[in-house]
């Protein structure tokens, strides 16, 4: 009986083994039983602390950020500066051009064209025409302040289509010399006379002022 124990001990084990190794199936009434190998501890995750976390990304960011608005405020402004700078470098034009054309119609009053005769002239100024011995200031000091061509007389340009914005210059002329047309002439001749002309034109705006100087001989 030990020896049938035995043997079928010995089957047993064959039998365990050819079903572990070829998959075959044992007979009815001998079943293996196969146990999922378990963990012996739960699985977790990990109990280590978070990294420390310093925030140099946002750091570099913020910097970067600053800079690029520096960046762009600096160009805002020099673009502003810039539109600034040609827009009062347009009204000095126009108030350069406005001056010239009231330069050119005082020199056309000097010379008439007949039946046009000349201006006379005034010690008070009377139409813009000064002599040469007037009682009004006619210095340079005086000729460049405001108040000089807004309290006493002056002629009015009669040129016309000069812009929107742009007041009509003004002008006036001097006698430099006295005599009927005896007087020296600034190239050392004689027989002529010489008359100053200085004409006061504005811009597109009132700051923008030019004010120009002539001599005119005949």
């Amino acid at each position: 009986m030990n020896k049938l124990q035995i043997t079928d001990g010995k089957l047993s084990r064959l039998a365990l083994k050819v079903g572990a190794l070829s998959g075959a199936f044992l007979p009815p009434g001998n079943s293996i039983e196969r146990e999922t190998e378990k963990p012996t501890h739960p699985t977790r995750l990990s109990n280590r602390p978070p990294t420390h976390q310093t925030g140099a990304v946002l750091i570099v960011s913020l910097i970067m950020l600053l800079l690029l608005t520096l960046i762009g405020v600096t160009s805002m402004q020099t673009t502003s500066l810039e539109e600034k700078m040609a827009g009062n470098m347009r009204d000095k034009d126009l108030a350069f051009q406005a001056a010239e054309s009231a330069l050119t119609v005082a020199e056309a009053t000097l010379n008439p064209v007949p039946p046009a005769v000349l201006p006379t002239f005034f010690v008070a100024g009377t139409g813009g025409f000064y002599t040469s011995d007037t009682t009004i200031d006619l210095s340079e000091s005086e000729i460049v302040t405001d108040s000089f061509w807004t309290s006493n007389p002056v002629a009015t340009s009669t040129v016309t289509g000069l812009g929107n914005g742009i007041a009509t210059p003004k002008y006036i002329i001097q006698i430099m010399q006295p005599g009927l047309g005896l007087a020296t002439c600034l190239d050392g001749s004689s027989g002529c006379t010489n008359y100053r002309i200085r004409v006061r034109a504005t811009g597109g705006s009132t700051n923008a002022v030019v004010i120009l100087e002539s001599i005119y001989k005949r």
